[in-house]
């Protein structure tokens, strides 16, 4: 059985994996994978974006003048068809590798969020790619990983085109936003000093004063390529 597969990258211009992979793809074409970069602006300018995060355009407006809200309405539209949209990512802050889906996702996407090796799943619910298209993962990869390397991609997603079946899922674990830490968090409660690290529970006193329930795992801490927060911060669903 062949699967149908869509690689997306430079959702975000800076993000360098995906865009790497995807120039990959187009130069060594896989049978059933098709690839396409997304922000050409941002990637051209080596920035997240040029006017407005294109991840937080969704479901955008073709009609729209403005160049991401109109390149998110034809992203979407570009998914279609697909068994499995990926999604390429990166972010600064270590040990941070995790997948993304929406909540209405196709569940085969823990399958491959399994097999991939990112089994912490954060399930979205505003305004990305994810929660708009149902067969879409967002594969999020630390600068500092030994897999944010365009190769490895490659090969794992060659394999995934062939394969018969995916063994079903047990290792996932899912999370979901609860908190979103500002630039006035920072400084407020010192956590520069606090020794944040992502997916490492917060401690219950710092989740009390930022009133979110306990346990509390924060992610893109530091991450500097984010600019409207310091990091974020989940609960396990």
């Amino acid at each position: 059985m062949t699967r149908k597969l869509l690689v997306l990258g430079g959702m975000h211009g800076n993000e360098t994996l995906g865009i790497e992979l995807v120039k990959l793809l187009q130069s060594k074409p896989i049978p059933g994978v098709d690839a396409a970069l997304l922000n050409m602006q941002a990637i051209a300018a080596n920035v997240r974006f040029v006017v407005q995060d294109l991840n937080r355009s969704f479901p955008g407006d073709d009609a729209s003048d403005d160049y991401e809200t109109k390149r998110a309405a034809e992203v979407l539209a570009m998914c279609g068809g697909y068994d499995v949209v990926f999604d390429f990512h990166n972010t600064g802050c270590p040990d941070n590798d995790c997948s993304f889906v929406g909540s209405d996702c196709e569940p085969l996407l823990f399958d491959v969020a399994s097999y991939c090796k990112v089994p912490r799943v954060i399930v979205a619910d505003y305004d990305c790619l994810n929660k708009y298209a149902p067969n879409c993962i967002s594969i999020e990869i630390s600068f500092s990983s030994p897999v944010c390397d365009a190769q490895y991609w490659y090969e794992l997603i060659k394999q995934l085109a062939t394969r018969e079946s995916l063994m079903p899922a047990t290792d996932v674990t899912k999370f979901r936003f609860a908190y979103r830490i500002s630039h006035d968090d920072k400084v407020k409660y010192d956590l520069p000093s606090c020794d944040l690290r992502a997916f490492v529970p917060l401690d219950r006193k710092l989740a009390a004063k930022l009133g979110v329930a306990n346990p509390a795992y924060p992610i893109f801490i530091g991450d500097n390529l984010t600019p409207y927060n310091y990091g974020g911060i989940v609960n396990k669903i």
